[in-house]
C-alpha cells in the first residue's frame, strides 16, 4: 500500500511540474500578443537579450572548445625564455613567441609559412607573415611530427605590437596546401610586454 502511495505522489509531482511549465509558457507567449505595445516591446527585448547571452557566453565557447579538442592539427602559441650563461653570470635574453604545430591527422600534411593574426587590423590587415630562416615552405609534416618556430619579441614589438592596444590579442594562423586553416590560442599585447619586462629584471 505504501508503494502505491509513493507512486501516486510521484505522478502528482510530475503533473504539477508539467502544469507549471505549461502555465509559464502560456503566460510568456501571451506577452507577444498583449494589447499594450510596451509589454510586447519589453517581451521581445528580453527574449533577444536572453538569446544573445546564451549564444555568446554559452554556445560559442562550447563550440570552440569542441572544435579545438577534436582538431586534427594542434596549434599552440607559447612564450619561452632564452637563458644565457657566461663568466659574468646568468642572464635572460628577450623572450620568444613560439608557435608549435602537431600533426595528428594520420597522414602527411604540407604547412605554409605560419602567419601572425591580430585581433585589431593594422593598416587594414590583421594577418602578417614574418619571414623566417626555418627552411623552405610548404613544409612537409609527417603524422605525429611536430614543427616549432620562434619569433623574437623585440622585432615583433617594433613591427606589430607597437601598433596594438594593450588589450588587443595576437596569435598564430596555420594554413595547409590542402586549404585547411587552424588557429592557435592568443595572448594580449600587455601579457607579452609583461614577459619582456620580466626578462630584463632577471
Amino acid at each position: 500500500m505504501a508503494k502505491k502511495v509513493f507512486t501516486t505522489n510521484k505522478y502528482l509531482t510530475t503533473t504539477n511540474s508539467m502544469q507549471t511549465v505549461i502555465d509559464f509558457w502560456n503566460w510568456y507567449s501571451g506577452l507577444f500578443s498583449d494589447p499594450d505595445n510596451k509589454v510586447r516591446i519589453a517581451a521581445w527585448a528580453a527574449t533577444i537579450t536572453t538569446l544573445s547571452f546564451i549564444i555568446t557566453l554559452i554556445l560559442i565557447p562550447i563550440v570552440k572548445s569542441i572544435k579545438r579538442k577534436f582538431a586534427k592539427v594542434k596549434v599552440e602559441a607559447g612564450i619561452s625564455y632564452q637563458i644565457i650563461s657566461s663568466v659574468l653570470g646568468t642572464t635572460a635574453a628577450e623572450p620568444l613567441l613560439t608557435v608549435t604545430v602537431t600533426n595528428l591527422t594520420g597522414s602527411s600534411i604540407y604547412l605554409n609559412n605560419p602567419s601572425i593574426k591580430t585581433s585589431k587590423k593594422i593598416n587594414g590587415d590583421d594577418t602578417f607573415v614574418v619571414p623566417k630562416s626555418s627552411g623552405a615552405f610548404p613544409r612537409k609534416l609527417e603524422n605525429g611530427e611536430q614543427f616549432k618556430q620562434d619569433y623574437d619579441t623585440v622585432s615583433l614589438n617594433n613591427q606589430i605590437l607597437s601598433n596594438l592596444n594593450d588589450s588587443d590579442k595576437i596569435g598564430f594562423k596555420i594554413t595547409t596546401t590542402a586549404g585547411k586553416t587552424y588557429n592557435s590560442n592568443k595572448f594580449t599585447k600587455s601579457h607579452i610586454i609583461g614577459h619582456m619586462n620580466a626578462s630584463r629584471r632577471i
